[in-house]
């Protein structure tokens, strides 16, 4: 009896010892994996194979070799002109367009070209060229006489137009004024010509207010009645906020202005039109200047 009972603890202790040992043997090789998961996983550890370091640089664009393409001449002049567009819209790029000759010659092609496709995109680039004051009286003053021109012969086209009057909003926007009143005479006209379509003309509209509130900021003269037909208009009959801020400061500066003559006829219905903005509007900022235009004509 005593000899079985050993038998069976012996027997027992070996089963036990046997799986601790399987189990344990289990458990490290399990801890071994996830060692060497969690070691892949790690973010934080770097990658076998190192990227490299070096940054890959775009080559600059060599505008001297495409200066001699800009030429009526190309037959590929569209397609030249498009990309010379993009990158006049960088103040960096215009410095290397000026010194390889491109910018001469997209005036040069301005003023041959009869194509209005070529045309739009030639203002595109004058217009771009335009914000920078480094650029205006060489490349920029030149083509004045073209834009007064082109304003006189060209009112009704509203491809062209839109794009002639950008360029304006940037000329008359700076201190170095290369632009005398007489070659925006017809900006008025232009305004009230466009007033009435302006559901479908809102952004001929729209630059001409914006050159037209330069042009009082540069004591420039203009024909108010014009001015002052079109503003009762639109006080009246516009909702659109961008459009009656632009009519409001007008009025204002033209109310303030030591140049311009304000003609009293017009105050009663300027006041109605003043009066329909401060019942209806409720942009802040149209409401402070109708009050100060309001202010202005009661004093008059």
């Amino acid at each position: 009896m005593n000899l079985m009972l050993n038998s069976t603890k012996t027997l027992v202790i070996g089963l036990s010892a046997g799986i601790v040992t399987v189990l344990g043997s289990y458990l490290i090789n399990k801890w071994l994996n996830n060692e060497e998961t969690s070691t892949i996983k790690d973010p934080q550890k770097p990658n076998k194979k190192k990227r490299s370091d070096k940054k890959t640089c775009v080559p600059a664009v060599d505008y001297s070799k495409l200066a001699p393409a800009i030429s009526t001449r190309n037959p590929q002049l569209g397609v030249l002109l498009k990309f010379i567009n993009e990158k006049s819209a960088f103040k960096g790029e215009q410095e290397h367009l000026k010194k390889s000759g491109c910018l001469l010659n997209v005036i040069a092609v301005l003023w041959q070209t009869g194509n209005p496709d070529i045309k739009i995109v030639c203002y595109k680039i004058v217009t771009n060229i335009s914000t920078n004051p480094d650029m205006l009286q060489e490349f920029v003053k030149p083509v004045i006489p073209l834009l007064c021109e082109a304003l006189a012969q060209e009112q009704e086209d509203v491809e062209i137009l839109p794009n002639i009057l950008n360029l304006l909003v940037n000329i008359t926007s700076h201190q170095d004024i290369i632009i005398s009143e007489y070659n925006l005479r017809a900006i008025p006209q232009i305004l009230s010509l466009y007033t009435p379509q302006i559901n479908y003309q809102y952004d001929i509209v729209l630059s001409c207010l914006k050159i037209l509130i330069n042009m009082t900021c540069s004591d420039m003269v203009f024909d108010l009645t014009l001015v002052y037909m079109t503003s009762i208009h639109l006080l009246h009959g516009c909702k659109n906020n961008a459009i009656i801020l632009r009519v409001l400061t007008l009025l204002r500066n033209i109310l303030k202005s030591g140049t311009l003559k304000h003609d009293c006829k017009f105050d009663d219905e300027l006041m109605r039109g003043i009066g329909t903005v401060l019942s209806s509007s409720q942009d802040e900022d149209n409401l402070e200047i109708a009050n100060q235009i309001y202010r202005l004509i009661s004093n008059h």
